[in-house]
């Protein structure tokens, strides 16, 4: 993008870039979404999405699956690594199904992805440390934290190695690395699904991540419960049948100028409160790793999963986020989408997707519209970004002709150049 446009964008919040799909045969053509310049009511908005174009990285192989916890890893030779999950959408076969976890491998920066062999693992993240791949995930079933190696990017891994045994849920999120350490945060799911507890595990970097005896983890921390007036329920009873009612999860790690933090998605009342997370203080002494619950903060987004990234150039937290409009169902069409398939209440809108920046990891501010749809019935969700030079990439769990907008049938690949330009000076200057 020119400097002229630049400012325009930063004047006018974000500018147009096309929303039209590229040359490039994998790039979505069916995307009906893209935001129209006028509105019902004839005025013309300046503010549209810098990342609309995508390029269709994989599609769910039927409706009885969807796609999940897609995630970005630059290689060491340069090549781009996605990976993501096609899961069910009911018990029994929800968590359990065998070769779920995926990966594709492009070698032209995002252009096409050619696709690896699928591993039996209920989820996973990877990542490079001293020019080696490694993934970290859970079983099927969500048993058992366990890790691995690829030492041909992706294609074949060692045998598993089991790191610490019990039930949990590792989305890809943000992982921090301090003090020689890696720390990565794990929700601990009970049987119905519900993200009871949080853990950090932590490794050594100048030890063998393949060895357990690396490895440690902290004491479980519980969701603490949210205050009433935090509270504020908008359906009567029994309207929603799919309400986990109030938990958090999906926690991302952060380090803050010598402070770890721990960041959870939190949910409450069927989303009727949104743009709120869950904050633990984490301390380590080297032998013991000592987790507390600290706070609820309010986050924009911080209701739907989100993965912050610290950008060393800018000295800034990057994340991007699913921002809703109409929570508390102001404009009365909730019984009207739930007809059409809706998922859930009215804070469960996921079809603008926004990135968000942040000095301090816990207050935000807007930096620009990534992608979007005028159907919420659409979406662009649980975005796995990954910072490459100067651009941010996106990995995005993407429904389109989904049954919904939770039950996503695509993974769509977004980028954003020149992503710092659209952060203010944040940082004070004292005379």
């Amino acid at each position: 993008m020119n400097s002229v446009s630049r400012r325009q964008c930063l004047a006018y919040s974000v500018l147009w870039t096309s929303a039209a799909a590229t040359a490039n045969s994998t790039t979505s053509s069916s995307l009906a979404s893209s935001p129209d310049s006028l509105d019902q009511h004839g005025i013309d908005h300046l503010a549209k999405p810098l990342a609309q174009d995508h390029v269709v990285v994989a599609e769910r192989p039927s409706t009885d699956l969807i796609s999940d916890d897609p995630a970005l890893t630059k290689l060491p030779s340069g090549n781009l690594l996605a990976t993501w999950t096609f899961r069910g959408t009911k018990p029994p076969e929800k968590w359990g199904n065998a070769n779920r976890f995926q990966l594709a491998l492009s070698s032209d920066d995002g252009g096409t992805w050619t696709r690896r062999k699928p591993l039996d693992l209920v989820n996973g993240m990877t990542f490079v440390h001293e020019g080696q791949l490694f993934l970290i995930g859970n079983r099927l079933n969500m048993k058992d934290i366990v890790i691995t190696r690829s030492d041909d990017e992706g294609d074949a891994w060692l045998p598993l190695v089991t790191l610490f045994e019990g039930t949990y849920w590792n989305v890809p999120s943000g992982v921090a690395m301090a003090n020689g350490q890696l720390y990565r945060a794990f929700s601990s799911p009970t049987e119905d699904f519900v993200f009871a507890k949080t853990v950090v595990v932590a490794a050594d970097l100048s030890r063998d991540l393949l060895d357990p005896r690396t490895w440690r983890i902290s004491n479980a921390v519980p969701f603490p419960g949210q205050p009433d007036n935090l509270r504020r329920q908008s359906y009567p009873e029994g309207v929603i049948p799919y309400d986990f009612g109030s938990h958090w999860l999906e926690p991302n790690v952060i380090h803050v100028r010598g402070r770890l933090m721990v960041l959870h998605r939190v949910r409450i009342a069927t989303y009727a409160t949104t743009n709120m997370c869950g904050v633990c203080d984490l301390e380590d002494d080297g032998t013991t790793l000592s987790l507390q619950f600290t706070q609820f903060f309010p986050m924009p987004g911080g209701h739907h999963k989100f993965h912050i990234l610290y950008d060393e150039p800018s000295r800034l937290f990057w994340t991007p986020v699913n921002l809703s409009t109409d929570g508390q169902n102001s404009l009365n069409n909730h019984q009207e989408l739930r007809r059409k398939g809706y998922h859930s209440g009215m804070g469960n809108e996921r079809r603008l997707l926004m990135l968000y920046y942040s000095l301090d990891g816990l207050n935000w501010f807007q930096a620009c519209c990534l992608a979007m749809s005028r159907n919420p019935m659409q979406s662009f969700m649980y975005p796995g970004p990954l910072i490459d030079g100067d651009d941010l990439l996106v990995l995005a769990r993407t429904s389109i002709n989904g049954q919904n907008q939770h039950d996503a049938d695509l993974v769509t690949f977004h980028r954003l150049p020149d992503f710092r330009s659209l952060a203010l000076p944040l940082y004070p200057e004292l005379a």
